[in-house]
């Protein structure tokens, strides 16, 4: 996505139907590129990233964080943080990266983030800061700004809580609001436990969407099937972000650019699983430079999920998670090792379920 095709009111050219959530330690490059042989049309989106490991990292680091290709627009870095000069400092940092959206988190619910860091869901509680932010922000950046938040933080739960964040925050300038249908524990619950123990509100958040029809509003939370993206979109969403679906069973994501964004065909890559692993192995042979001091683990995590639901899944899992076995595996020298790897687990699979294999997913 081009400046041309953004406005910095927060809309954006290409509107995010789908968009795949920011989460830790999995929406990193690997995990992306991995969503793109899956869906061109899907929003991407970074893990968060604070404003100091920005500013302050390691250079090399904070250029493997940053990395970024065209092929992966549209995407959102997401900025942790709750100084105005700081986030635009490592915002503009990005922009060199060839980021062109950016997001303010203000639904993260960990005590490093909310406690000690005072920003993520404790920014919840200072809306005028929220709105100052997002407002210096698309000052300094000339680009989308939006906030990612959810519907209450502790005792703050009420609907008045949620709107009047929402109506402060817009004030300032901010178009695009992405609601965590939960509201968020700052203390006594881990960050785990505040994606599923919160219950769930989605009826709260299609209020909003009717209360403010001049943003866009999108939800995110519990979501896991397209026809669950579909029926949130019907009761007027601006856009559906999906989290753990995203990872836990990626294949349920291959209909995507027909069935919500309406393109004639998906993506080749994903007509079958064996082609949608072999060419995610073919992508890390290409990547041996980048990969090679890489842990493993990390370049297999984005297809753990590839057979969810079916038979084999553990034995899949298992195939790509025996470190013993990656460590003594004999490959040829034309590829890379993990690609190897990611191999030898198709060739069990095709030994254990064939079918699900070759099975047509679109």
């Amino acid at each position: 996505m081009s400046m041309e095709d953004a406005d910095i009111s927060g809309r954006s050219h290409d509107r995010p139907l789908v968009q795949i959530a920011p989460m830790l330690d999995i929406t990193y490059y690997e995990f992306r590129q991995f969503m793109r042989l899956i869906t061109k049309r899907a929003q991407l989106w970074t893990e968060m990233m604070a404003d100091g490991s920005l500013i302050y990292g390691d250079s090399d680091k904070v250029g493997s964080m940053l990395h970024c290709d065209a092929n992966e627009h549209p995407i959102v870095l997401q900025l942790g943080g709750n100084n105005l000069d700081s986030l635009s400092k490592a915002g503009n940092i990005a922009l060199g990266y060839g980021y062109t959206e950016f997001n303010l988190n203000v639904g993260c619910p960990s005590t490093r983030v909310s406690g000690k860091g005072c920003f993520g869901a404790a920014l919840m509680n200072d809306a005028p800061l929220v709105g100052r932010i997002v407002k210096h922000l698309r000052s300094e950046l000339g680009t989308p700004v939006t906030v990612k938040h959810r519907l209450g933080v502790d005792h703050n739960d009420s609907y008045e809580f949620v709107r009047d964040f929402i109506s402060t925050v817009a004030d300032q300038g901010c178009t695009d609001f992405i609601v965590h249908a939960r509201k968020a524990w700052l203390n006594g619950i881990n960050p785990r436990k505040n994606r599923s123990i919160p219950p769930l509100d989605h009826e709260r958040v299609y209020r909003l969407c009717q209360e403010f029809p001049n943003l866009n509003i999108s939800i995110n939370g519990g979501i896991k099937s397209l026809e669950e993206i579909k029926y949130a979109l019907s009761r007027g969403v601006y856009g559906v972000m999906v989290g753990r679906m995203a990872y836990e069973n990626p294949c349920g994501l291959v209909r995507v650019d027909t069935d919500i964004y309406g393109e004639a065909t998906n993506p080749a890559t994903c007509k079958t699983r064996r082609i949608l692993l072999e060419t995610y192995a073919n992508f890390i042979d290409s990547q041996a430079s980048r990969t090679s001091d890489m842990n493993v683990c990390m370049l297999v995590k984005p297809i753990l999920g590839t057979f969810h639901g079916e038979v084999g899944t553990k034995i899949f899992r298992q195939a790509l998670s025996d470190m013993n076995v990656y460590e003594t595996l004999d490959y040829p020298r034309s590829g890379t090792k993990c690609g190897h790897y990611i191999r030898r687990a198709i060739a069990i699979m095709d030994e254990v379920n064939p079918e699900a294999l070759d099975r047509p997913l679109h």
